[in-house]
């Protein structure tokens, strides 16, 4: 069964719901005693019966001031549960398919369901359910009272809250449905437009295509109030025809008391009663004039969600063991293939990799021929499509997350600072003197343990940054080493250094990179083409050979 937000009956809307019918009640007898009092002292009522009725209709306002105040603290209290809950059991749900759920998502698209969609479901109770379900039990109790005194009207008060409370939201939904699609489509396409506008601000300034995008945002723009405004002219007329019902009940209310007055079928006394009561229940029912709108923002908002959290990833409650597996590879990628959500052709093909205890591993190839998405497998930040990565005969997606980074030093492309003292972004509780230490092998003594960076790291160079990826890694003891490009940003001083370091402390590594200079260092090679290994084993066979590496190396030389 797929994972789906749930919503629990509380007791909160019970209560709203059951104190929501009685203020209505309340206000229809409110102007039925009104009707009566008009009438009584047009016939010439005694003055203390007039008195009596006045006090009685007084009281009936007041008690609906109560009522409605109950009522709105009871059901705001449900939704602000409601949301509470929601955001819960979202945010417990997408932790554990990050980063798989980017294959999926873009980052503005995820953004938008799990700020905008969440806080659409508020409406779910206060305008979808709770309107039509007051408003009925309201009108089902008005028509059995009413009953009594006629029939006739009875049937007007059930027929024209069948009209409205069923055949026309019923009738409305699929259409509204549809436009807020379209708008929530639209609106998509903007916002990253506008997130693509506004983050390559500076570059498409230097290229001198400022105004290209700029008029692209505006023609998105525009769809976007074009779509808004076919939106807005669907719930006027929904609105329109809602208030085209209640006249026709209203007409037809004065028409045939008219009738069964002058046919003595009923008391005149009644009529003027049962008129402001029909006024008023019509009143109760104007929520009801949103009611298609909001439904299909909260059934597209539910979607959305839903769509996130059902995202596949299988969380593992394994428990990694490192003791030796007789010869068997320490590491396994057992003809593993994978692709992005939005991508027709494979970024991995049958890829088949061995790694055993104790090697170190070079994987080198073009841009784009996968060797990040193959380690990120290997962290099992992503799932296989097909095959299975093993980590000593155990497959990498059942292992516990905690478990297996425990096991696994992992340095990805970009690394991630935090607003904070540079001690706090190292995550580690070593003393300061062996931090230092770290910092002495890698250059970086000039930077002080104290001082404060932010989370775009501006106040830092990119090879500043990329060491401190590494410090991070060698202040943390793990026998498997997993990283890509780690000498992306550094000179060749400070990468022979730091290749010379993590050869040093790695037991098992494998390592992405474009840098051929380092291969002789590693005891086997692995080279990507196009999602596939091509060649694989020590550097002096492949280059014996004479296969795609010795190409590189010698166009390398040139």
């Amino acid at each position: 069964m797929r994972p789906r937000i749930q919503f629990k009956l509380d007791k909160d809307l019970i209560l709203s719901i059951i104190v929501g019918v009685l203020g209505s009640l309340t206000a229809l007898g409110m102007f039925f005693l009104s009707g009566y009092m008009v009438t009584q002292s047009a016939l010439g009522a005694p003055l203390f019966a007039l008195m009596i009725l006045i006090v009685t209709v007084k009281f009936f306002g007041f008690l609906r001031a109560v009522a409605r105040y109950i009522e709105r603290l009871l059901s705001h209290k449900t939704t602000f549960t409601m949301l509470r809950n929601v955001r819960v059991q979202f945010f417990k749900r997408i932790i554990p398919v990050v980063p798989d759920v980017y294959r999926k998502f873009n980052s503005s698209d995820l953004l938008g369901r799990m700020v905008g969609s969440v806080e659409s479901l508020q409406n779910i109770y206060l305008r979808v359910y709770y309107p039509p379900v007051v408003i009925g039990l309201t009108a089902l109790i008005a028509m059995i009272v009413t009953f009594y005194f006629s029939y006739v009207h009875a049937i007007i008060i059930f027929l024209s809250m069948l009209i409205t409370l069923v055949l026309i939201p019923w009738l409305s939904a699929k259409k509204a449905q549809t436009l807020k699609k379209r708008v929530n489509h639209v609106q998509g396409q903007f916002l990253n437009q506008f997130y693509d506008y506004k983050e390559g601000y500076e570059e498409l300034e230097r290229f001198q295509q400022t105004a290209l995008y700029e008029q692209r945002v505006l023609n998105q723009l525009g769809k976007y109030e074009q779509a808004q405004a076919k939106e807005q002219r669907f719930l006027s007329l929904y609105e329109f025809s809602l208030n085209v019902v209640s006249m026709i009940a209203l007409f037809a209310t004065l028409s045939l008391g008219v009738i069964q007055v002058q046919n003595h079928q009923l008391d005149v006394v009644y009529l003027t009663s049962i008129v402001l009561m029909m006024l008023t229940l019509f009143e109760q029912a104007i929520p009801m004039s949103n009611v298609a709108y909001y439904k299909a923002d909260t059934d597209e908002a539910l979607s959305n969600i839903n769509e996130v959290i059902a995202h596949p990833m299988k969380q593992g409650d394994e428990q990694l063991e490192l003791t030796a597996t007789s010869n068997k590879p320490l590491l396994e990628v057992q003809n593993v293939n994978f692709k992005y959500w939005n991508q027709s052709t494979y970024t991995l093909q049958a890829v088949q990799l061995n790694i055993h205890e104790g090697e170190h591993v070079a994987v080198i190839g073009p841009s784009g021929s996968g060797k990040s998405t193959l380690l990120q497998l290997m962290l099992g930040l992503y799932q296989s499509d097909n095959g299975a990565i093993l980590i000593n005969q155990q497959d990498v997606t059942n292992i516990l997350d905690s478990n297996k980074y425990d096991a696994i030093n992992a340095l990805l492309q970009t690394q991630q600072l935090f607003d904070g003292k540079v001690r706090d972004n190292l995550f580690t509780d070593e003393e300061n003197e062996v931090i230092k230490e770290v910092f002495d092998i890698l250059g970086l003594t000039h930077i002080d343990l104290d001082r404060n960076i932010t989370l775009s790291g501006n106040t830092l160079s990119g090879g500043e940054i990329q060491r401190l990826g590494i410090a991070r890694l060698l202040l943390k003891e793990a026998p498997i080493w997993i990283l890509d490009e780690p000498t992306t940003a550094l000179d060749i001083y400070h990468t022979n250094l730091v290749m010379e370091e993590i050869h040093k402390q790695a037991q098992t590594l494998i390592v992405a990179t474009h840098d051929l200079r380092l291969l002789p260092k590693f005891d086997k090679i692995a080279v990507m083409v196009d999602g596939e290994i091509i060649e694989y084993g020590d550097y002096q066979s492949l280059l014996a050979n004479k296969g795609y590496l010795y190409q590189m190396v010698t166009i390398n030389q040139l």
